[in-house]
C-alpha cells in the first residue's frame, strides 16, 4: 500500500520491458488488416491448390506476449499459456480473409498435425478464460480451425497462422466440416473454383485489468509499476463467411448426409439464440448455393436437397459463434491515477466499425482488380477451336477384338511410352474443351459486365459514401468479379487447350500410328512362324510368350488398361 501510494504522488511513465516490436504493438490500432503480398504466402501452396489473396494482422502479440510484456514474466503464472508459449511464443498472425485457385486432383496427401492448430484453437480457450473467468457450465469449446482447409488445399501449405483461427469445435467437427468443405473435398477430379473464406471480429481488442488477472490465478500480485488496465486482442472470431465459385464446368459433391452433421442449421441465423452454456447453441451456421449462377437458395436438409449438385456453381457457407461478454473490472482501483493506470496498446475497438472505417480501401482494391481483369480479358487472344480428333479411333479398337492383335498392340504402345502425351490430351479434352461452347457467351456476358461497371462507378463517385452504400458497392463489385473470373478463366482454358494439341497431338498421333502399323506387321510375321512345319527352339519361345500375353490382355479392355503396368508382358521380337 505504501508503495501504491508513492506511485500516485510521483506519476510515471509504465515501465515496459520492450520485447515486442512497437510496428506489431500498433497492429492493435489499426482499423484494417494487413495485405499480403505474394511473397508472403508463394510457398503456401498444396497438391491441389494456391493462395492468391491474404489479409491478416500481422506478428499480432499472443496474450503470453502480452502479459509478459507489460507486468514481467516472472509475475506471470506461466502454467495457464504453457502451450502458448512452447508452440507459438509471444506473437501470432490474426486472420481476416484468404482466397485460394483450386483444381481437383486426385491426390491423397496424408496430414501430420501441426502443433500450431492446436495452439491456435487453445488461444480460443485462453479467451474464454481471460473475458469470462471459470465458467461453470460452459461448453463451448474451440479448435483451430482452418480458412481454408487442409483437404481442400491438399497439403502442409494449409498450415499457416493467417490461415487458421479458433473455431468452434462442433462447427469445426460437423457443420463446416460436413457441408462446404465436404462438397470441395468431393468435386469431380478436374473442378475448378475460386474458394474465399472470411472471418469478422464484434471487436478487435478487449480490456483487462490487475484485479481480474490476479483473480483468475494469471497475476501472482498487484504490481504497483506497471499499468493497471490493458488491451488484449480478440482471438475468436464471431462470424465465418465462405464461399466457392466454379471456374469451369466442373461439379462439387453433395454435404454428408445425417442429421449429426446438421443440428446447428439456422436459416435466419438468429445471434440472440447463441449460448456457449447450451451444447445445441454455442453456434448457428447456415448453407445455401447457387445454380447455373442463379440467385442463391437455401439448402433444405429435410428435403433431401442437393442429391444432385450438377448445375451447382456456387456454395456459400455462414458461421455465427457465441460471443463473449468481459468480466465487470474494478474501474476505482484504490484511487489509481496517473497515466500508468492505461497502456497505450491499442484500444476497444468495435469490429464492425473498424470493418465499416476499412471497407472503402477493400472496395478500391476490388474496383482496381475488376479493371485489371477487363483490360486482361480485351488484351488477350481467344483461341479457335482445333479439328476434332480421336484419341483411339474405332476402326482401330475394333481390330483389337483380335486377342493376338491386341497382345502385340498393347506391347507396342508400352514400347512407345505414349502415356504421358495421352494423360495430356485426355485431359484436355475433359476439362478444357467445353470451355468453347461457351465462347459466345462469354463475349455477351463481357459487354453486360461493362455496362455494369458503369454504374459502379456512379455509386462510387458520390461524396461521402455511407456504410450501406459502401456495402452495396462492395457486393456488386464481388458479383462482378465472380463473372470476370469464370470468363477470363474460360479464355486460358481455351488457349491452353489449343496449346496443348498444337504441341501434343502430332507426337501421340504418330507414337499411335506407328504402334498401329508395328502391330499388325508383327502380327503377320508370327501368323507366319504358326504355318511352318518344323520350327526353332527360339520360335517355339516366341509362340509359347505370345500365348502367355494373350491369356494376359485378355482381362484388359480400354486403353488405359493397355497402357498400365498391371498386365505383365513377356517381350516378343518376331524380326
Amino acid at each position: 500500500m505504501t508503495k501504491l501510494l508513492q506511485n500516485q504522488k510521483q506519476s510515471s511513465l509504465p515501465v515496459i520491458q520492450r520485447k515486442l516490436k512497437q510496428e506489431n504493438l500498433n497492429k492493435m490500432k489499426a482499423d484494417h488488416p494487413d495485405a499480403y503480398e505474394q511473397k508472403d504466402f508463394e510457398k503456401a501452396v498444396g497438391d491441389d491448390g494456391k493462395f492468391t489473396d491474404v489479409q491478416a494482422d500481422k506478428g499480432l502479440p499472443t496474450f503470453w506476449g502480452m502479459l509478459k510484456e507489460v507486468y514481467g514474466e516472472i509475475n506471470l503464472n506461466q502454467k495457464v499459456f504453457a502451450k502458448t508459449k512452447k508452440d507459438l511464443g509471444d506473437t501470432c498472425d490474426r486472420p481476416h480473409s484468404v482466397t485460394a485457385l483450386i483444381t481437383k486432383s486426385a491426390s491423397k496427401n496424408d496430414r501430420e498435425g501441426l502443433k500450431l492448430v492446436t495452439a491456435i484453437g487453445n488461444l480460443g480457450q485462453e479467451e474464454i478464460f481471460i473475458r469470462e473467468g471459470a465458467i461453470s457450465g460452459l461448453l463451448a469449446k474451440y479448435d483451430g480451425g482452418h480458412l481454408v482447409g487442409y483437404q481442400i488445399l491438399r497439403g502442409q501449405g494449409a498450415d499457416q497462422q493467417w490461415n487458421v483461427a479458433p473455431q468452434d469445435t462442433k462447427n469445426n467437427e460437423q457443420s463446416y466440416n460436413n457441408t462446404i468443405e465436404q462438397m470441395l473435398r468431393e468435386s469431380r477430379i478436374g473442378t475448378k473454383y475460386e474458394y474465399t473464406v472470411e472471418v469478422k471480429y464484434d471487436q478487435l481488442n478487449f480490456s483487462v485489468d490487475q484485479d481480474q488477472l490476479l483473480n483468475l490465478g494469471i497475476l501472482k500480485k498487484i504490481d504497483a509499476d506497471k499499468p493497471w488496465e490493458i488491451q488484449l486482442p480478440v482471438r475468436i472470431p464471431f462470424k465465418w463467411e465462405a464461399q466457392a465459385e466454379m471456374l469451369n464446368n466442373g461439379q462439387f459433391g453433395r454435404p454428408t448426409e445425417g442429421d449429426s452433421s446438421y443440428d446447428q442449421y439456422s436459416e435466419n441465423m438468429d445471434e440472440s439464440n447463441l449460448d456457449y452454456t447450451e451444447s445445441d447453441y454455442t453456434a448457428r451456421y447456415h448453407l445455401s448455393y447457387s445454380v447455373n449462377r442463379g440467385e442463391d437458395k437455401d439448402y433444405k436438409t429435410e428435403s433431401g436437397d442437393l442429391k444432385d449438385t450438377k448445375g451447382v456453381t456456387g456454395v456459400r457457407f455462414s458461421m455465427h459463434q457465441a460471443l463473449m461478454s468481459d468480466s465487470a473490472k474494478n474501474k476505482d482501483p484504490i484511487a489509481w491515477k496517473g497515466r500508468e493506470r492505461v497502456a497505450d496498446y491499442g484500444s476497444v475497438q468495435d469490429g464492425l466499425v473498424a470493418e465499416s472505417a476499412g471497407i472503402r480501401k477493400a472496395i478500391e482494391k476490388m474496383y482496381e482488380r475488376n479493371r485489371q481483369d477487363f483490360i486482361e480479358f480485351d488484351a488477350m487472344e481467344d483461341a479457335d477451336q482445333p479439328e476434332v480428333f480421336d484419341l483411339y479411333p474405332t476402326d482401330v479398337m475394333k481390330q483389337m477384338d483380335d486377342e493376338g492383335h491386341k497382345s502385340f498392340f498393347v506391347q507396342e504402345l508400352r514400347n512407345a511410352k505414349i502415356e504421358m502425351e495421352y494423360d495430356e490430351l485426355k485431359y484436355a479434352n475433359e476439362y478444357y474443351l467445353d470451355s468453347f461452347s461457351m465462347k459466345d457467351d462469354d463475349l455477351k456476358s463481357v459487354q453486360v459486365e461493362k455496362d455494369y461497371w458503369k454504374d459502379i462507378e456512379t455509386k462510387m463517385n458520390v461524396k461521402d459514401m455511407s456504410p450501406d452504400l459502401l456495402k452495396e458497392c462492395k457486393t456488386m463489385l464481388q458479383r462482378q468479379s465472380r463473372v470476370l473470373r469464370v470468363i477470363i478463366n474460360n479464355k486460358r482454358e481455351r488457349l491452353t487447350y489449343s496449346k496443348i494439341v498444337k504441341k501434343t497431338r502430332p507426337i501421340y498421333k504418330e507414337k499411335f500410328d506407328r504402334s498401329v502399323k508395328n502391330s499388325i506387321e508383327a502380327h503377320k510375321r508370327l501368323e507366319i512362324i504358326k504355318q511352318k512345319k518344323r520350327k526353332k527352339i527360339l520360335e517355339e519361345q516366341i509362340l509359347r510368350d505370345f500365348e502367355w500375353n494373350k491369356n494376359n490382355c485378355r482381362r484388359i479392355e480400354t486403353l488405359e488398361d493397355y497402357l498400365k503396368g498391371k498386365i505383365n508382358l513377356r517381350e516378343i521380337d518376331t524380326e
